[in-house]
């Protein structure tokens, strides 16, 4: 009895358990279909939201589309000055004068007393050329000379003696003349005078008209050769100083104060016009050392600076941060076709000699115009296959406009165009920003200007 008792209760608790069990079953899967479907209402809502934002954003963008999209951009204003820049161009330095000295007669170098360095003064004796065949054509010369001069001498004692002889001709026919009027009116007289006396006295009258006849042309004949013996005398005179101009040039001296910078001969040495001429090669060249021509080629976009007498200031790698100057003195007032450049020469002081013709000096050029013009930051300004523009904006709109680039200021670059003092254009210009483009214009700062600058590679410090 005691023992069924004990199995009944030992069933009866198992089938609690087990019920228990059951109903926990039940309940977890109705929260879990709960769950489920909780979690379905809130995707659909999820889903829901995400098309009408996805339909609201579009319709945004089509919005923004259609009125046109605004950026902010950085802009700078023209400004206008006057150009006042300074370029540095390239220069060499010549000398004032430099001359070869070529042989003008042929011969042998008897004498130098010069070589390469040597300082010489205007007129100094530098070279002597012994060329025997001068001495003796200047010989010849005087000889010829002489013998004019003797003719000639000659010829003047012939006609002096005519001359004298003219004149007593002369006075004789005076006599004879008025010894023939006095018969003449004294035979007018019955019985004072023979007539023969007469006659004879006007045949005597007329031999001496013709005996002064005679000597006047002989006097012409004299004269003649008188005139013709000075045209000797002047022609051997000619040939003479002809010959010893030649015989000058057998002593070479120094034109002018310098410095002989080249010697290619030594005593002996034979010489001839056509040879040193044909090569080329000088006996001497012979350089002005104490004063020296600076010649640059200043571009045709800096003629402005040009001005005569203008103080210009230069160095030379030699002395390394010190300062030469020089005067424009001779512009070549023309450009060169092929180069764009015009010539122009300095007068350079050197009478401590430091500087050297050959030397390269660096110029600083200084550019100025009368009259103001625009200027901007190197990186608004940008060129393409169609040419250089800038990028205006008006009221919020970006409009491409062509430019011509000018000079350099500082960091500031020369624009000519259709542009105005104060007008906006964008600090940095590029081809990707096309006309109509709408923007937020903000004015650049300093340094944003001088970062656009230097990565432009337009200057800057």
């Amino acid at each position: 009895m005691s023992n069924n008792m004990a199995k009944n209760w030992n069933f009866a608790l198992t089938a609690f358990s087990v019920s228990v069990l059951l109903l926990s079953g039940c309940n977890n899967n109705s929260q879990d279909v709960s769950k489920q479907s909780d979690d379905k209402s809130k995707s659909q809502q999820s889903s829901s939201d995400t098309k009408e934002s996805g339909t609201k954003s579009s319709s945004e963008s089509k919005d923004d589309d259609e009125g046109g999209s605004s950026k902010e951009m950085r802009v700078v204003k023209v400004e206008k000055k006057k150009l006042d820049s300074e370029l540095d161009l390239p220069g060499n330095l010549e000398a004032f004068q430099d001359v070869p000295l070529h042989a003008r007669v042929e011969g042998y170098i008897s004498w130098i007393g010069v070589d390469r360095g040597s300082v010489v003064k205007k007129g100094q004796l530098l070279v002597r050329i012994t060329a025997p065949e001068v001495i003796s054509k200047v010989k010849e010369a005087d000889a010829k000379v002489s013998s004019a001069d003797a003719a000639y001498h000659q010829s003047m004692q012939a006609l002096e003696g005519m001359l004298s002889k003219q004149v007593e001709a002369q006075a004789k026919l005076d006599s004879d003349k008025l010894t023939y009027d006095r018969l003449t009116q004294a035979s007018k007289t019955v019985g004072a005078i023979a007539q023969n006396e007469v006659d004879v006295s006007h045949q005597t009258v007329a031999a001496d008209v013709a005996r002064v006849k005679s000597i006047a042309a002989e006097v012409g004949a004299a004269r003649s050769s008188v005139a013709s013996q000075k045209e000797n005398l002047r022609a051997a005179q000619s040939m003479r100083d002809s010959v010893k101009a030649m015989d000058d040039y057998l002593t070479i001296k120094a034109p002018f104060d310098g410095v002989v910078t080249e010697r290619n001969v030594h005593e002996g040495s034979m010489v001839a016009t056509d040879q040193s001429r044909s090569t080329g090669v000088p006996m001497l060249r012979l350089q002005q050392k104490n004063k020296l021509r600076l010649v640059i080629a200043v571009p045709e976009a800096s003629v402005s600076g040009i001005k005569l007498g203008k103080v210009v200031s230069f160095s030379v790698p030699a002395f390394a941060g010190k300062t030469f100057q020089g005067v424009i003195a001779r512009p070549g007032f023309a450009l060169n076709s092929q180069t764009r450049t015009m010539p122009v020469e300095l007068d350079v002081a050197n009478a401590d000699g430091e500087l050297e013709p050959g030397m390269f000096a660096t110029v600083k050029w200084e550019v100025t115009r009368p009259y103001e013009t625009m200027f901007l930051p190197p990186s608004a300004v940008a060129t393409d296959l169609s040419g250089t523009f800038v990028i205006q904006v008006k009221d919020g709109v970006c409009e491409r406009v062509k430019i011509r680039q000018g000079s350099t200021m500082g960091d500031r670059v020369e624009v000519v165009g259709p542009l105005k003092d104060g007008d906006e254009v964008a600090l940095v210009a590029t081809d990707e920003i096309k006309d109509g483009t709408k923007c937020v214009t903000k004015l650049a700062e300093a340094k944003e200007i001088k970062a656009a600058s230097k990565h432009s590679g337009g200057g800057g410090e």
